[in-house]
């Protein structure tokens, strides 16, 4: 049996390790797909913990979900993975391959796919966001935050408004081009503040929000206050808290719209769709310096390192397999 180098998931709630699997077997439609790079994302870190809505059917398995690599005839490409992408080669379903151009760096092309799913997609496929739109970022200091700032700006955004609580990383939100920068540590009632003088002066369209809990609360206090156009509120992420107290009256008064934005939400063939029409688009365009994003990178048999270093805020661990 031919075996190769894994991050090797044995239960819920471990520290993967570099160990061997057998190689897996492609079906109709498949491929092996030899791995050049994959990164570590939170999705990663919750299917490992058992605290996904995705389960693994069984242990022990390699982890990752989507990564970077080759096909048998030399094309490279990024896919999700029908096996786990943290491994030297990984099983793909051959319709989902996506070409990635050879000029982009190994590292980058892993990192980008899912933070863009994180940010471009929710954008487009939930959002609805038209050029000439004002967006509001709330959280925007991580990976997926900072894409967003990038992909909003790319797709023609009148205005971009960021929020999150690292000075540092704020400032250099604007490099990538936030307008205007609102700090989460200040009072509450600032915050708000800040926020009804956006919605008099030019008013938000779509909020892509990381945090939930009660930063968006702040956002609907503001919205209650002064919403002279329809929001689109779309929740990527739940950084400060799982749950919010939403009167139904602030729904009902207010023209503000929820919708929430993942796996699942986004469909399968929605997420097709926009792989296709979208992610190829940003590749192309990150491969001429358009797209930047923060890592770190290891080598497979230092998986268990990776996984547990503590990242710079903006930055992805990437794992090589080579």
């Amino acid at each position: 049996m031919n075996t190769m180098l894994a991050a090797v998931l044995s239960d819920y709630g471990q520290i993967p390790q570099p160990g061997q699997l057998p190689v897996p077997v492609a079906g109709a439609g498949q491929a092996l797909l030899q791995i050049e790079a994959a990164s570590i994302k939170q999705l990663d870190k919750l299917k490992a913990a058992g605290k996904h809505y995705t389960r693994y059917a069984q242990f022990p398995v390699a982890v990752g979900v989507d990564g970077v690599g080759r096909l048998p005839d030399g094309r490279r490409m990024y896919a999700m993975g029908v096996t786990g992408m943290l491994a030297q080669q990984a099983l793909v379903q051959l319709d989902d391959c996506i070409p990635v151009p050879e000029e982009l760096p190994a590292a980058l092309a892993a990192v980008l796919p899912n933070a863009l799913l994180g940010s471009d997609a929710a954008l487009v496929c939930r959002g609805g966001f038209q050029a000439g739109e004002v967006v509001l970022i709330n959280g925007a200091t991580g990976v997926s935050g900072r894409m967003a700032v990038q992909a909003a700006r790319l797709r023609g955004a009148s205005r971009i408004i960021v929020t999150g609580r690292n000075a540092q990383s704020l400032d250099y939100l604007r490099e990538l081009g936030a307008d205007q920068c609102i700090s989460l540590l200040d009072e509450p009632q600032r915050i708000i503040g800040q926020l009804l003088q956006i919605q008099q002066q030019t008013p938000i369209n779509v909020v892509l929000d990381y945090l939930w809990g009660e930063p968006v609360q702040w956002l609907l206090a503001a919205f209650a206050k002064c919403c002279p156009q329809s929001v689109r509120l779309v929740t990527i992420g739940q950084m400060a808290g799982a749950e919010i107290n939403l009167a139904s009256g602030t729904l009902r008064s207010v023209p503000v719209s929820i919708l929430g934005s993942g796996l699942g939400s986004i469909n399968a063939q929605q997420l097709h769709q926009y792989n296709r029409e979208h992610l190829t688009t940003m590749l192309a365009r990150a491969s001429r310096g358009e797209l930047v994003a923060g890592y770190r990178e290891f080598a497979l048999r230092d998986v268990a390192e990776a996984w547990q270093t503590e990242l710079e805020p903006g930055e992805r661990a990437v794992v090589y397999a080579g």
